[in-house]
């Protein structure tokens, strides 16, 4: 074979790499370390579906090298929209992402710096295929376990036998112990007051002082958040 013939079917086979990975996913973006001599191969996702799980969610896709199998070169999947007006990015891959918690966020990392949004994040029992999903903002975790039951923790590190406490608005204040957490009617209770409040006021207590640490936190974009922690929560199932 005549050298120009080899170099051109070279740049045929790297143009067809391209051409497929743009086909599954019209809007791709390729890392620094895309190996284009390596196949393209889907990431093992959480969520199966590769269109948005979203009314007028797009997808796009990023494309770099596999980084548990070398070989090849790993395609993610990343959902973006804006939903009842908040705005929301996340992985089909493994449904982590970030739903805007504060009126000024563009979900942009430097834009954001000094204000906090919803991040989502979702884990997999490698033992039975279950799942679970949570949303965090400070120190505030809201989420819904694998047997679709809810939970709220508060704080980390406890001290032993302190209490967690959460207030929202003007409502009564909700307190558990701390290793237990509070029941799932509490859970429901707080949550069905976080859809509709401004504001969460948590107080617990951090090893190794005994002492209160008190956090207010704005929960502009949770009622949006909520919904969509449940459309990714049952998808992952399908």
């Amino acid at each position: 074979m005549k050298p120009w013939i080899g170099a051109q079917i070279v740049l045929l086979l790297m143009w067809s790499q391209h051409a497929a990975a743009d086909d599954a996913c019209p809007k791709t973006a390729y890392s620094s370390n895309y190996q284009k001599n390596l196949p393209i191969v889907d990431a093992d996702g959480l969520i199966k579906s590769i269109t948005p799980l979203l009314a007028g969610g797009q997808i796009s896709c990023q494309v770099g090298i596999n980084h548990k199998n070398p070989s090849t070169n790993e395609r993610l999947r990343i959902e973006t929209g804006s939903y009842e007006g908040i705005k929301y990015s996340f992985y089909h891959s493994d449904g982590s992402g970030t739903i805007q918690g504060d009126k000024n966020s563009t979900l942009d990392t430097i834009k954001d710096l000094h204000l906090t949004n919803w991040s989502i994040k979702c884990v997999k029992d490698g033992m039975d295929d279950t799942h679970w999903c949570s949303l965090r903002k400070h120190n505030i975790s809201i989420g819904i376990w694998k047997n679709g039951s809810h939970f709220i923790s508060v704080g980390n590190d406890h001290f032993p036998s302190s209490d967690i406490t959460l207030r929202i608005d003007k409502n009564q204040p909700v307190t558990a112990v701390a290793e237990s957490g509070f029941t799932e009617k509490q859970a429901d209770l707080l949550i069905s007051q976080m859809k509709v409040g401004e504001s969460a006021l948590s107080r617990y207590q951090e090893w190794p002082y005994r002492a209160n640490k008190d956090k207010k936190v704005e929960l502009y974009g949770f009622s949006e958040a909520w919904k969509i922690l449940n459309v990714i929560y049952s998808t992952a199932q399908q």
